[in-house]
């Protein structure tokens, strides 16, 4: 017979074209009602905000600003702390041998100037 490919009889092919139809008026009215609610969405929601009835979103971008900040921060921390170290130690290196070039400086007025330095 013609149009259906499951018919057998005129009745079969009727209930087939009837029931596609509805199928299809149904999936038309399901895309048409999320197209709806999508498009009326952000309406609502600005319309709700206004009022009063829902907040509107949070802005992301003061987490990234922070989480960025956070980041120098304690990389600027561990840079400076190895710094300070590394300056101390090359400090502490450079008076050494400067004390030890002073001859006629002994052991006990060299043991204090090291102890001081340190100490400061």
């Amino acid at each position: 017979m013609g149009f259906s490919r499951h018919a057998t009889t005129p009745r079969r092919e009727a209930v087939d074209h009837f029931t596609q139809g509805v199928t299809s008026l149904k999936n038309a009215g399901f895309a048409a009602a999320r197209g709806t609610r999508d498009a009326a969405a952000p309406k609502v929601n600005v319309v709700l905000a206004k009022v009063g009835l829902k907040k509107p979103p949070a802005p992301k971008w003061p987490w990234v600003a922070g989480a960025v900040g956070a980041g120098l921060a304690l990389g600027g921390a561990a840079f400076y702390l190895w710094y300070r170290q590394r300056s101390e130690s090359i400090g502490e290196a450079l008076l050494a041998e400067e004390l030890l070039d002073e001859a006629d400086l002994d052991d006990r007025v060299l043991s204090e100037q090291l102890v001081d330095s340190v100490t400061r």
